[in-house]
């Protein structure tokens, strides 16, 4: 494991101590630590989001999937990018004004990273609230290297908890 991916193992675990300890798991703690920490991040729901991709429009949002490669490759939204950090996209999405949305699995880790936008500049950035496990629970179509698929990485145990069982796969199906 090198220093950085043990550093975000860390921090992840961390994280998932924190919540399951202080809160339990359960969306109002999650949707209340998201508040509280990045008070000024914008969010769509999974219904809004899969409205725009069946109108698209001109302004159909950039997609950007924050969770780590393994993640992506169980399932993504589709036309996804797979870009963990505010600095990458950045480099790869110039356009200040482009109409982004960032998701993750929970919506955790993509409130930091829309929060590391906005600091960039970036004025058009959305949080997918509750990111891939409301996508994924309200059966939205998810794809992964092999086509469309139901299944969405639970991220681990704990979190799990907050997406149908029935739906967990940890690696490519």
């Amino acid at each position: 494991m090198s220093g950085v991916t043990m550093i975000k193992f860390i921090i992840t675990a961390s994280v998932s101590s924190f919540f399951f300890g202080l809160f339990g798991i359960n969306w109002d703690a999650i949707d209340s630590k998201i508040d509280l920490e990045f008070p000024d991040i914008a969010f769509v729901s999974a219904d809004q989001l899969s409205r725009q991709y069946i109108i698209r429009n001109s302004d159909m949002p950039v997609i950007i999937d924050v969770r780590a490669a393994e993640e992506f490759q169980v399932s993504h939204l589709p036309d996804a990018l797979n870009i963990e950090t505010g600095e990458l996209i950045s480099q790869l999405i110039t356009d200040k004004n482009s109409p982004i949305v960032v998701y993750c699995s929970v919506g955790y880790r993509s409130a930091g990273v829309a929060a590391e936008l906005e600091r960039l500049g970036y004025t058009r950035v959305l949080n997918l609230r509750h990111s891939i496990f409301e996508w994924a629970s309200k059966g939205h179509p998810m794809l992964n290297a092999t086509g469309e698929t139901e299944k969405v990485h639970p991220f681990n145990r704990i979190w799990g908890v907050l997406v149908d069982r029935s739906l967990h796969a940890y690696s490519l199906e």
